[in-house]
């Protein structure tokens, strides 16, 4: 089946609908092209939670997603609720579900937000012109559009994606997350928290590859553009689990980080 041309592609990743939302095409993940990347699950439960919050005076310092099983492509039920509502913190969580079953949740911890933004300042390679081809990792077929081939945008500084090892690469989200509506910034960095795995993506024993269950982000503020750099990279053990590190940078300095609890890729992605 041909490729679609980008002006035939979904207006977002998730299109409003009555009892939940309905996941588009450009959500898809490489692992089944029947079901979510984890960057999506990631952005539409942290949209869940900021508007279910509404607090303009804090910030997340904690997100925490569990994916607990594949979340299909299609019509989701969502739901989010705020745990503590405090004068200086507040923590709230988000669900989804299909046909009743739980498929991910998040949880989210939220401070006074910080005065001083300026972060840690370091030297920040520029953004480079090419963009990068998200479809050369060796052992997937990306599906097309999809969201490491279309929703995102990516540019190598280090590192491939041809290529195990640790990787340093620009991204931004290239397309809106929830249609007729602009992504925060807290939304945008954590549908983009889920790609460190793929930008320092190891092999485990036997080239079997690792997949995320999880995604921790902890923020110490929010990026100051569109674009953040990942810096990430995994570290193994002869057990066969693993985890992926990556530090978030924006043009200004760090931002925060990212864990990812990894363990060896399934045969087949259960629904």
């Amino acid at each position: 089946m041909p490729t679609p041309a980008p002006e035939d592609y979904p207006p977002a990743l998730f299109l409003t609908c009555e009892g939940g939302v309905e996941a588009t095409e450009l959500t898809r993940g490489p692992w089944s092209h029947g079901v979510m990347h984890g960057g999506p699950i990631c952005g539409l439960m942290s949209w869940l939670i900021e508007r279910e919050l509404d607090r303009e005076d804090l910030i997340c310092s904690r997100y925490t997603v569990e994916i607990l099983s594949g979340v299909p492509v299609g019509k989701l039920g969502v739901s989010a609720n705020v745990v503590k509502n405090g004068k200086r913190t507040a923590v709230a969580e988000a669900s989804i579900t299909h046909e009743g079953k739980l498929l991910a949740r998040a949880t989210s911890q939220w401070l006074s937000r910080p005065k001083d933004l300026t972060g840690d300042q370091i030297s920040v390679p520029p953004i480079p012109s090419q963009r990068a081809n998200p479809g050369a990792h060796p052992d997937m077929e990306y599906p097309r559009p999809g969201f490491n081939a279309d929703a995102v945008e990516l540019r190598v500084i280090t590192g491939s994606t041809e290529e195990s090892g640790p990787g340093l690469v620009w991204a931004r989200l290239d397309h809106a997350l929830i249609a007729g509506e602009s992504a925060s910034k807290f939304q945008q960095v954590a549908t983009l928290s889920d790609l460190g795995a793929a930008v320092g993506f190891e092999y485990a024993e036997g080239e079997q590859s690792f997949i995320n269950t999880d995604v921790t982000l902890q923020l110490l503020r929010l990026p100051q553009s569109e674009w953040i750099l990942l810096d990430s990279a995994v570290a193994r053990s002869s057990t066969n689990l693993a985890c992926c590190r990556t530090t978030l940078i924006d043009e200004i300095g760090v931002i925060g980080w990212v864990l990812q609890s990894q363990m060896i890729a399934p045969e087949e992605i259960q629904l």
